[in-house]
């Protein structure tokens, strides 16, 4: 099925390139690092006065992760991986999921496709590992994708318009329809 050229655009700098650091996140959210990693520290931040406490205590720590060059984080969606006769959602199991993100760890992702208008996404890997996105309702983010390189995150929304805009501009995406 074709798929829109931003599409292609975007995810070409990483076919061919093993993820790492798969790991389940809050929920059901999982993130893939592509590319050379980088740390990233974030400063300590004085909270306002209103910020929960717990919050504010968050904030005033150092943070210190590591992203590849580039970082997919599948957020607010239904998800599935299918290994073989196995398959993994993100109602699983917690050690179901871990499983399944230690099962793609190191694949080299090979293809990216997308169905309109469903919306359902399917990332395919080289030792046979599919990691397949759907709505969960009609208007959520269902995954980002952060160019560190380019500082660029390709955004997809549920009702199938998308945004690709500055990583550092976050509330001045422009949402274009997806085209086929």
């Amino acid at each position: 099925m074709p798929v829109d050229p931003i599409f292609d655009a975007v995810f070409k700098d990483i076919y061919g390139k093993p993820c790492w650091r798969v790991t389940p996140g809050h929920g059901s959210f999982l993130t893939l690092e592509f590319g050379n990693p980088h740390l990233e520290i974030r400063e300590p931040i004085t909270p306002r006065e209103n910020t929960p406490q717990d919050v504010g205590e968050d904030l005033q720590s150092r943070r210190v992760s590591i992203h590849g060059d580039w970082h997919l984080w599948i957020y607010c969606c239904n998800w599935r991986v299918l290994r073989e006769n196995e398959l993994v959602g993100d109602s699983s199991s917690d050690s179901r999921i871990q499983r399944a993100a230690d099962y793609l760890d190191g694949q080299k992702l090979v293809q990216f496709s997308i169905q309109v208008p469903s919306v359902q996404c399917v990332f395919a890997f080289d030792l046979g590992a599919c990691l397949e996105t759907r709505p969960y309702d009609h208007d959520s983010e269902q995954w980002l994708f952060f160019d560190q390189r380019a500082s660029k995150v390709l955004t997809l929304r549920a009702d199938g318009f998308y945004s690709y805009h500055r990583s550092d501009q976050a509330g001045e995406e422009e949402w274009l329809p997806i085209q086929v």
